[in-house]
């Protein structure tokens, strides 16, 4: 979790389905240069249980909620933006492509986008959600509003 001003951008679109079991962009090529040289990007899958354990542990990391319309948050998120705007996404990453970041969304579909956005242009350690916001208070975790 990070110290940052909060972004918010948004925009009004669908979410498209997507298949958030399947390893998003699973044939990312390696990077041959930068800080994730000799890495091919991969999205983590985390659980509450884990994403909990990194929160209460304090790790550095960003937490960032890319779901639209806005339907809450998971306490110290760090940033909303919205999860088709991968350029924003890679603003906020400052475009360090070895940046720690979790994203979520509601459900899973848009935070699986966004992550696969992210690895298809060479981020190594990006992590998703895939429950969501619904399988973190599913978990019995709080939302805030």
């Amino acid at each position: 979790m990070r110290s940052a001003p909060l972004l918010l951008i948004g925009v009004a679109c669908a979410p498209e389905a997507a298949d958030s079991t399947a390893p998003p962009a699973a044939s990312a090529p390696i990077v041959t240069t930068g800080p994730c040289a000799g890495v091919a990007p991969v999205v983590t899958v985390r659980t509450p249980d884990e994403l909990d354990a990194r929160l209460q542990a304090g790790d550095d990391f960003w937490l960032i909620n890319v779901h639209i319309p806005y339907e809450g948050e998971i306490a110290g998120t760090d940033a909303h933006v919205v999860y088709t705007d991968t350029d924003a996404l890679e603003a906020l990453l400052a475009y360090d492509h070895a940046a720690d970041a979790l994203l979520y969304c509601k459900t899973g579909p848009m935070s699986a986008q966004a992550t696969a956005d992210l690895v298809a242009r060479g981020y190594c350690n990006i992590q998703d959600l895939p429950v969501g916001m619904a399988g973190w208070e599913a978990e019995g975790y709080p939302l805030l509003p």
